[in-house]
């Protein structure tokens, strides 16, 4: 067996709440530092102040809605200062925080209520409506309380600003764990991608949020220091954020300024104005840098670095986002909802890194990779990346009454079953190998593999060499099953670029074109059997793309407005 382990480890403390963590002051914050800005209000709020509204709000929590330890609360809001009030409200009163994403279909808030079945939901006036129409739907019966920031109802009530008079009451000691294991203590439940089927309600404990953000600054201390500003616009809701805005950002006392949705014009003045020396990206957001000319307007004296997350950079974006900015490192980081983040990552330490790799192990973590009969295949695979390390959400039994039976996924022993080998090995479903250089290299997702007459084809691979072909805006490639021939055929879905001509002729010599493309750079079982022109592509919030939402949606995306196939 070929385990390959990180070179640092850090204590993590077993006995320890995530609210204990966040009093640490492990930057020497000082009270009066500004760690929160709300981008669209200017609203700021200090290192001090937080810990005010936090302690307030959970006095409020407790003796006025009459919430109680063990209990559950859902939150769904775009991203704001009050919306971490919340969350760390419910932590430092020993409840559990659910974050629901605030731009998801009613239904599917209705799939994630029936999930977790919370005791308390949180929403902001701009998911009222929505929230309302959402609990008709559920399939289940819940008992939930609703509360809203900011708006009252005859029906529910608000939850208080979080500038609360220095007069209002506050709880000042957190819930402790000292004496007590925080593996066995749920702190948080998030909504897993959802990239593969349904999104599954994935359970992290105390331990698991308290060991990524020592895992990660113990790795290195550069990516995680307090001196570090950025502009954050991913949802709140996502595991992304969870380490980076609601726990890390404090325990830092770095700064953070928060987009609830994106504007590119504004994101670039306040990376300027705010001397932002990070910036976390997403895919279509690093493409948005790299290409457009609003980006240009602005400089970035302080950038240092660029982190991207939640879907694999193309090669082409992260050659032409080095060249626009040749003074940033491009770095990436490697993870998923079920790590409690990250890992590995990469930082600007990490100079000799090809720009389709990841980076290294994070501290205290172990990971091998796997063949499809679940042996290893070494670190040169590729093979199905498992991992093994305190930030894997927990599964073990457990005795709090206050909990399920086990960590996992909620309610679904099996799947949670399903996604472990070896007792506590996390099947992460993505397939990959380490290079030459020591970094980890993304190969494909296991279950988007195309298995065309015997032979695998990485969908991730082809999608890479289409995209550099000059009228390729955005491309998906997935299986698609065909009688005749008794397989899968490798078909792309392909938008093209705006200024391209969409003309039925010129849309048949465009698929020609890009099939030829392709077919010269890769072996004849990985040519594209099929292209489909079409004017967007599903994606998630973090710009992931859902290829089963093509598979399963094919007829609408090859019978829409365009269309051309060869």
């Amino acid at each position: 067996m070929t385990i390959l382990r990180s070179k640092s480890w850090v204590d993590i403390p077993n006995d320890t709440s995530i609210s204990e963590l966040m009093l640490q002051n492990v930057s020497n914050t000082p009270l009066n530092k500004i760690i929160y800005e709300d981008a669209l209000t200017g609203k700021t709020t200090t290192y001090g102040a937080f810990q005010e509204h936090v302690q307030r709000a959970a006095y409020w929590l407790r003796h006025t809605i009459g919430f109680k330890p063990g209990q559950t609360l859902s939150i769904s809001s775009p991203s704001s200062t009050e919306y971490i009030v919340v969350v760390h409200a419910v932590w430092w009163l020993g409840g559990v925080a659910s974050l629901v994403n605030n731009s998801l279909h009613q239904s599917e808030i209705a799939h994630a209520l029936d999930l977790i079945n919370p005791n308390f939901l949180v929403v902001h006036d701009s998911v009222f409506e929505k929230a309302s129409e959402s609990l008709k739907l559920c399939e289940k019966h819940h008992d939930i309380r609703v509360l809203t920031l900011g708006k009252r109802s005859a029906q529910w009530t608000a939850f208080p600003a979080v500038s609360l008079p220095a007069a209002h009451p506050k709880i000042g000691k957190p819930y402790s764990l000292k004496g007590k294991d925080a593996r066995k203590h749920l702190a948080g439940i998030l909504l897993s991608s959802g990239t593969t089927g349904r999104p599954k309600a994935v359970m992290l404990s105390h331990y698991n949020l308290v060991a990524a953000i020592h895992q990660l600054r113990g790795d290195n201390p550069d990516n995680w220091r307090g001196s570090q500003r950025e502009i954050f616009f991913p949802p709140l809701s996502h595991v992304y954020a969870l380490y980076v805005c609601i726990t890390g950002c404090f325990w830092l006392g770095a700064y953070v300024c928060l987009m609830p949705r994106f504007d590119l014009e504004l994101y670039c003045r306040l990376m300027q104005d705010r001397n932002a020396t990070l910036a976390r990206l997403v895919p279509p957001i690093a493409k948005m840098l790299a290409e457009n000319p609003v980006v240009r307007k602005y400089s970035y004296p302080s950038l240092e670095y660029f982190s991207c997350s939640a879907a694999p950079l193309t090669a082409e974006t992260a050659e032409k986002l080095s060249k626009a900015f040749p003074h940033v490192a491009l770095c990436q980081t490697y993870g998923c909802t079920e790590l409690s983040g990250p890992c590995v990552q990469s930082g600007v330490r990490d100079k000799t890194m090809a720009l389709g790799a990841s980076g290294k192990l994070i501290a205290n973590t172990e990971m091998r990779f796997l063949d499809l009969d679940c042996k290893d295949v070494g670190a040169s695979g590729p093979g199905e990346i498992t991992v093994r390390g305190p930030n894997v959400f927990m599964w073990v039994p457990i005795c709090n009454p206050f909990c399920v039976k086990r960590r996992g996924y909620k309610d679904d022993e099996l799947t949670t079953q399903e996604s472990m080998i070896d007792g506590d090995w996390l099947r992460t479903g993505d397939l990959g190998y380490i290079d030459k250089d020591g970094f980890l290299v993304l190969y494909d997702r296991l279950k988007d593999i195309i298995k065309y007459k015997g032979f695998q084809v990485s969908p991730l691979e082809l999608e890479d060499i289409a995209h550099r072909h000059p009228l390729v805006d955005e491309v998906a490639i997935c299986g698609v099953w065909s009688e005749s021939e008794a397989t899968e055929l490798p078909r792309a879905y392909v938008v093209l670029k705006k200024e391209v001509e969409k003309s039925p002729t010129h849309l048949s010599r465009h698929a020609e074109s890009i099939s030829n493309f392709v077919s010269e750079k890769v072996s004849t079982y990985k040519q594209l059997r099929g292209i489909v022109f079409v004017d967007d592509l599903p994606k998630n919030p973090t710009g992931k793309i859902l290829r089963r939402v093509l598979r399963m949606e094919r007829e609408k995306y090859e019978n829409g407005p365009i269309r051309a196939k060869l």
